[in-house]
């Protein structure tokens, strides 16, 4: 639509509303119409942004122009503060919503107030639809100029972060100072800002804390303070320089101020780094374990190799026989009321809160040294493959052997496929654990607990009589109808299955939850009640006896470091995990006991 001035934009509107609804002809000075008419009018003008040297914010550029006040003028203070905010806020904070802005307008009681004035609805409908289309026209357009304003900044100030089309991220939005916007001083802060992130890109989240932003603002040496900021020393600061690429730096949501800190925390020396420690060797960053969530904390992640799912076992079997009976015995029962000693004594940890303490440092190099000594990672990872199948599953036997009443119920009856070819096998003992186990040549002894609470279910597929793969069933939510979730899936030595074995699970379980293949729908249920009200010997309030912890040490020593003493008692001290762990009591404000008992 061509018109020289605003008012032929608005007249033309306004005959175009009259066409969908004569009865707007009635209320031509009504308010609410004027705003409709400033809409329809701006989805038909020219917009244009422009931006100002050193400024983030937008001007806009309206042909033909509106005036100064009225709708039209709230519409472009909207559009511009969108427009702007794309490029000054992560993602932008401020959103286009003109939708609301016609609600503020009176729309909705507009259009009430012209079904009482004789319009019809297929004509509401009608001016409905071209109120939508003006709508739909200028959100296009304001989309355009947010894509165009926010390449037009970042190209003149932060061009290392002008691959970003669809918004800022934090990281960009630090980058472009937004808070000096048409300061002079600007101008410096952004090449400061670029330095810092080219160097120390990979603790991008520590260049954003205020104190460490102002030292770069202000052109003071930034290592030092970066290093005290993060409590490293400066040579360890000089291991994360340039160790990350500056795109991945700005446009990742996480950078290695975590590895930083679980480095430190688990006391590694510098030499044993990624990439020994070096500046600029952002391969050796890129996969590595310190970036990751471990399962467990009890031992160093790169200790943990996270394709041998085994060594996290093995650790996890070795907390549970050995470690936690320990804690046990050595609970200061009369401080359980502290919430620091309780969380010790279940979780084998601090609170998060003092993970940055001297004390936790101490734990965690305590445990180390008694699980891991001076070994290697590659050497701890042999032991532990070679260990964990036989010692988890002879572990699972002990506790059976000494439980009240052996095994758990199964899921359902085993259950075989149209063809016969498959069947799926509820494994309900400790032996039959072993069994599968063994023949499989993965650990699922480690699996006992959870099975025999309930919680969980491992089952054997077969292909032609023939084992092929184990399958975890977590039973989640209700214990009448639980809602069942597939875990581990795995083949022969924790391989892939097959396709076929693949298909053969959907199909056993599309039958499970259709009923067509019956689960064990009164005795599991029953079962699960008892031991989640009564419960049996896994962990919850208290752990293993000591004297378990003392059986189950000599399928441990292989685990150990060499040469491993030849009783738990003698591993305890000598290793010194008993005074590591009355410190750690001592540390959260309990009393241990001097000795055993």
């Amino acid at each position: 639509m061509n018109a020289a001035i605003w008012s032929d934009l608005e007249t033309s509107a306004f005959e175009t509303l009259v066409g969908r609804c004569a009865t707007v002809a009635l209320r031509k000075s009504d308010s609410r119409i004027a705003a409709l008419l400033a809409l329809m009018a701006l989805s038909h003008a020219r917009l244009d942004a422009d931006v100002h040297d050193n400024h983030l914010e937008a001007e806009l550029r309206v042909h033909p122009a509106p005036p100064g006040h009225g709708p039209a003028a709230e519409l472009l203070d909207h559009i511009t503060c969108v427009v702007s905010d794309v490029a000054r806020c992560a993602r932008g904070e401020t959103r286009l919503d003109i939708s609301a802005q016609l609600d503020d307008w009176g729309y909705a009681f507009l259009m009430v107030d012209l079904l009482g004035d004789g319009a019809r609805e297929a004509e509401l409908t009608a001016m409905a639809e071209c109120v939508g289309a003006a709508l739909t026209r200028v959100h296009k357009r304001v989309e355009e100029l947010c894509t165009q304003h926010l390449r037009a900044v970042l190209t003149r100030d932060a061009p290392q972060a002008a691959f970003l089309s669809r918004g800022l991220t934090l990281q960009a939005e630090w980058l472009l100072a937004p808070d000096f916007s048409g300061d002079a001083s600007r101008l410096d802060i952004l090449v400061r800002r670029a330095q810092a992130l080219g160097l120390f890109g990979s603790l991008v989240s520590a260049l954003r804390e205020p104190a460490i932003t102002e030292v770069v603002d202000r052109g003071e040496p930034l290592t030092p303070a970066l290093a005290e900021h993060l409590g490293l020393t400066e040579a360890e600061l000089r291991a994360f320089r340039r160790s990350r690429d500056v795109r991945a730096s700005i446009e990742q949501w996480d950078d290695f101020v975590v590895a930083a800190r679980r480095l430190k925390t688990y006391s590694v020396p510098r030499h044993e780094w990624p990439g020994g420690g070096e500046p600029e060797t952002p391969s050796a960053w890129q996969n590595s374990p310190w970036l990751r969530s471990p399962r467990t904390h009890l031992i160093r992640p790169d200790y943990l190799d996270e394709k041998e799912a085994g060594i996290q076992d093995a650790i996890l079997a070795l907390k549970d026989d050995l470690i936690r009976p320990l804690v046990a015995d050595r609970l200061p029962h009369a401080d359980l009321r502290n919430t620091a000693i309780a969380h010790l004594a279940s979780e084998l940890d601090f609170p998060p809160s003092r993970h940055g303490s001297a004390e936790y440092r101490a734990f965690l190099l305590g445990l180390h040294r008694a699980i891991v000594g001076n070994r290697k990672p590659k050497a701890f990872q042999e032991a532990a493959a070679l260990w964990h199948r036989r010692a988890a599953s002879l572990s699972a036997l002990r506790h059976e052997h000494t439980a009240e009443r052996p095994g758990w119920p199964a899921l359902c009856a085993a259950w075989r496929s149209h063809d016969g070819r498959y069947e799926v096998v509820a494994l309900t003992s400790a032996s039959d654990l072993v069994i599968e186990g063994n023949a499989m040549q993965h650990c699922v002894g480690g699996y006992y607990d959870v099975c025999r609470r309930g919680d969980t279910q491992i089952l054997s597929l077969r292909r032609d009589g023939h084992r092929a793969a184990t399958v975890e069933i977590a039973l989640e939510g209700s214990i009448e109808a639980p809602a069942l979730k597939v875990g581990q899936f795995k083949a022969i030595r924790n391989t892939r299955p097959a396709d076929d074995l693949h298909d053969a699970l959907r199909d056993f379980l599309r039958d499970l939850r259709s009923q067509a293949h019956a689960m064990n729908a009164a005795t599991l249920p029953r079962y699960r009640r008892r031991m989640h009200k009564r419960g049996d010997y896994a962990w919850r309030s208290d752990a293993l006896p000591l004297d378990h912890a003392r059986e189950a040490y000599p399928l441990y020593r292989p685990l150990l470091p060499r040469p491993a003493p030849a009783s738990f008692d003698l591993w305890c001290a000598e290793s010194g995990l008993v005074d590591t762990i009355d410190r750690a009591f001592a540390a959260l404000g309990g009393k241990s006991p001097a000795s055993p008992r």
